[in-house]
């Protein structure tokens, strides 16, 4: 299933290509060297890829509220979706877990994450902020700036 990404959020760069590049690298070597699919090195040639430092973004939080996103669904990692420069940027991937999140703005839980039921620790946020391609906690909740359910969806073995 396509899952789109933005190259910016309020007209800042995300570094998501990046990022994602970051946290799928590493199944693309052999005898510490990189081998890597066509598509890396047309988004180089695309310029969509910057030789950055990029923290990587392990999974992406999003609405399901229809629960389609499943474990073993095949990830089709995608930016600017629905427009003529779509662009197919990483391999296809299967989610490897579902997690469900709620993210509170308001009330007694304001500014405060639950995954799966459980409420995380405040460097717990803050990692989830990072590894979801947030540079801090504050833009993770300008971004997620009113009360939020949803999943995460995981391409990693991490889990909350």
């Amino acid at each position: 299933m396509i899952l789109g990404f933005s190259t910016q959020i309020n007209g800042k760069p995300t570094d998501f290509v990046e990022k994602i590049w970051a946290s799928i690298e590493d199944k693309y070597k052999i005898d510490n060297k990189y081998i890597f699919p066509e598509m890396y090195y047309e988004c180089i040639n695309k310029k969509l890829l910057k030789l950055v430092e990029a923290k990587p973004k392990i999974h992406t939080i999003r609405e399901d509220p229809k629960d389609r996103w499943k474990v073993g669904m095949m990830i089709d990692f995608f930016i600017n979706v629905r427009t003529k420069k779509m662009f197919r940027f990483a391999p296809v991937m299967p989610v490897v877990s579902v997690q469900t999140i709620e993210i509170y703005h308001f009330g007694e839980k304001a500014k405060s994450v639950c995954i799966n039921g459980r409420k995380l620790k405040v460097l717990r946020v803050k990692e989830l902020a990072q590894n979801d391609g947030f540079d801090t906690v504050e833009d993770f909740f300008a971004y997620f700036n009113e009360d939020f359910t949803g999943k995460i969806i995981h391409w990693t073995d991490l889990k909350y």
